[in-house]
């Protein structure tokens, strides 16, 4: 962010906003996946914001009031919630012409009513806060590229875990091409500790494309981890740098997809996976212990490259039965 535009932000809105769950909630909000925040009914607590809480947890309710405080969520009352005048609980039957409690069977003739909040975004606010609006942005490039995305979304890999995603984006057709995004939010540069955490999950669920958004930036060992990984790193040290990111890593829809693995692409290769491409042509198709047989490195290694030229798109990769074939695109 520009030291201009963090200078306006007050200590409390700058820290909800390097938040990473704030970003999620208000990507969930202005992606188009939830218009309003809504209470529903519970037996126990009284209340609660389901869709809140499966980003923002046991704070949910204490956030929202945050965010509806620094102005960038407006609430309205949409109900009233009945209340036990002595001990505050919910749990409350009519009885005569009066009510009882049934956790600590007071018999009340009035009750005490608290409003029940409904939240959705204040559009001003988050135009003035766009610049630092990391998610929101995302999912808008996204879908003006032909993408269909989801925020936070959840990808089963291929042991059988299932792996949570701060975007995950599709193309088109019968096998779309697979894009997952995370973000790393802090007020210092991200380390290896982001790369590797992203990169347990891509290695298992192997999709076309992994990208790491990095708000500020990353450290060096981190950005050339990355770029071993196969994950595409965005450091968005300012408003201009995460749309450049995004345009350089994220091709539009229909240009998303398989690549010719030609002679000029196996140049453009660093070194170590110019090796395992080119065992590869010569086999034609192989399993990552076949190919470790050729390099005379450790199958784990050749897995690991293998299956970062699968997300950069000029390897295919499927399963028959228990093995796991790769193959060059035609």
């Amino acid at each position: 962010m520009s030291r201009g535009g963090e200078a306006l932000l007050k200590a409390e809105e700058r820290r909800l906003l390097r938040d990473r769950r704030i970003q999620l909630l208000m990507g969930l909000l202005l992606g188009g996946g939830v218009e309003r925040l809504t209470p529903i009914l519970d037996p126990e607590r009284g209340y609660r914001y389901p869709e809140a809480e499966r980003i923002l947890g046991s704070e949910a309710e204490e956030l929202l009031e945050k965010l509806q405080s620094i102005g960038l969520l407006e609430r309205e009352t949409c109900g009233l919630l009945a209340l036990c005048p002595r001990c505050g609980s919910t749990k409350i039957e009519p009885e005569d012409d009066a009510w009882r409690c049934l956790r600590c069977n007071a018999l009340e003739e009035e009750l005490r009513h608290k409003p029940l909040y409904c939240y959705r975004p204040n559009m001003e606010r988050v135009k003035s806060l766009s610049d630092h609006l990391i998610l929101p942005r995302v999912l808008e490039f996204l879908r003006e590229r032909g993408y269909r995305a989801e925020s936070p979304g959840e990808l089963l890999g291929e042991s059988g875990v299932k792996h949570r995603f701060d975007v995950i984006a599709r193309g088109a057709g019968d096998n779309p091409p697979l894009i997952v995004i995370d973000i790393a939010l802090g007020e210092g540069l991200a380390g290896d500790v982001e790369v590797k955490e992203m990169f347990a999950k891509v290695y298992d669920v192997n999709p076309f494309r992994a990208v790491l958004i990095a708000v500020p930036g990353l450290r060096e060992e981190a950005r050339r981890l990355a770029e071993r990984y196969g994950i595409d790193a965005i450091e968005v040290k300012g408003p201009k740098s995460l749309l450049s990111g995004l345009l350089r890593v994220i091709p539009p829809v229909e240009e998303a997809g398989y690549r010719t693995l030609d002679v000029m692409s196996l140049l453009s290769l660093p070194d170590h996976l110019r090796k395992t491409a080119t065992v590869l042509c010569s086999l034609g198709e192989a399993t990552a212990e076949e190919v470790a047989e050729r390099t005379g490195r450790a199958r784990a290694v050749e897995s690991s490259y293998l299956n970062q030229l699968v997300r950069m798109g000029y390897l295919k990769k499927e399963r028959r039965g228990r093995r796991v074939l790769f193959s060059i695109v035609a």
